[in-house]
């Protein structure tokens, strides 16, 4: 995408909002919560996270602009718990 293209998410001057459901393991109480939630909520740009623990899933709200999903994997793993391989669910 070229750079002066007004649609290019670089120039743009509005945010860029993206729901993301990860896959994950290893949280199953409300202490996981606690831990992994304000893990994510300290990147920049995440407006939301909610954790699933019947299905093992976080699901964040973020600025696409201002993070990316490896940044939220990478918090994750900070957190002690790590993304799950995809089961095609």
């Amino acid at each position: 995408m070229e750079p002066s293209d007004p649609h290019n998410p670089e120039r743009a001057d509005h945010t860029i909002v993206e729901t993301i459901e990860i896959a994950t393991e290893g949280e199953d109480c409300d202490q996981c919560v606690r831990r992994l939630r304000p893990m994510l909520m300290k990147i920049n740009g995440v407006r939301d996270v909610t954790v699933d623990l019947a299905r093992e899933r976080v699901v964040v709200t973020f600025d696409a602009r201002k993070t990316h999903a490896p940044d939220l994997h990478d918090a994750i793993l900070k957190s002690g718990y790590k993304p799950a391989r995809s089961t095609g669910l």
